[in-house]
């Protein structure tokens, strides 16, 4: 069994691997951070199974201070790993881990053409954010690592910048994915927050749920619709996947297969966290 702390060494890694592929070039470097990024990885599928198979949650507390007014719960920051987002984070170690080893040779052909600097340090916060879009406990947390993962993956898909269909394919994935769905979906997180009188903890967004819903249950579901319409365009459910072919397809192989592979399913993970985690009964007035 892994104890709480573990929950840090996956972000500790990546930031080891953040500072490789600023200042060691070359092929060297690419070494470095994809093997870096590979534990990083591998300690997060660790840390799912973990939790699946022996724990029932595990939890880690990066750092806490007095709150202040509106301090919309920012003051702390608390990693947790629970059933529901440890079966995501099966996912992100086992493509993340796959896609770091596939880039130890894939990367070489990008040799003098691109910024490989650029691509390790982009790269490794992508998968950064992704693990912290997962295991934060609070809704202003997730939103602030959920808009970091979209501009991450956007600089990715955009790597290749020198072809103008790489940079229209970056330009429609913005526009698409993030210009409409990130509105709806913040306005909904936002409303929420409000709902939980400003504490964004999960725990308490589940108890405000609960409770509005029993006094207003119109209101709590329309939210919960539009949310559910915002997270449809974020993870490309049909007819609202327009953005993905061009995006996907002109992202660099290693990028594209975590785009489509996990990416996309972090918005299946807050319908997951959602409806059946916030507010179980919601399904059966929608």
């Amino acid at each position: 069994m892994l104890n709480e702390s573990s929950l840090i060494v996956p972000i500790s890694l990546l930031i080891i691997a953040f500072i490789v592929s600023l200042f060691v070039r070359g092929k060297l470097g690419i070494y470095l951070y994809s093997t870096l990024s590979a534990a990083a990885s591998l300690f997060m599928m660790f840390i799912g199974l973990d939790v699946l198979l022996n724990t029932d949650k595990l939890s880690f507390t990066m750092f806490s201070y007095g709150a202040g007014i509106l301090s919309l719960g920012l003051n702390k920051l608390e990693l947790v790993v629970d059933p529901v987002s440890a079966v995501f984070l099966v996912a992100l170690g086992i493509l993340g881990l796959a896609v770091s080893i596939y880039s130890l040779n894939y990367l070489e052909h990008y040799i003098g053409k691109y910024s490989l600097e650029f691509f390790g340090t982009t790269y490794t916060l992508f998968l950064a954010s992704m693990y912290m879009v997962l295991t934060v406990y609070n809704l202003i947390w997730f939103i602030i690592f959920w808009e970091l993962m979209t501009v991450f993956s956007q600089f990715l898909v955009a790597y290749e910048y020198r072809r103008d269909i790489a940079r229209k394919a970056a330009y429609k994935y913005f526009f698409m994915a993030k210009a409409s769905s990130e509105f709806i979906v913040l306005f909904t997180l936002l409303t929420l927050i409000y709902l939980a009188e400003f504490n964004p903890d999960y725990s308490n967004v589940k108890i405000a749920i609960a409770l509005t819903a029993q006094q207003n249950p119109i209101l709590v579901a329309g939210v919960f619709t539009v949310l559910l319409i915002g997270l449809s365009v974020k993870s490309a459910i049909y007819p609202l996947h327009t953005w993905l072919p061009d995006a996907h397809s002109e992202a660099p192989s290693n990028i594209s297969a975590l785009l489509s592979g996990i990416m996309v399913k972090m918005a299946i993970y807050m319908m997951v966290r959602s409806f059946v985690w916030f507010a179980p009964s919601l399904i059966t007035l929608m």
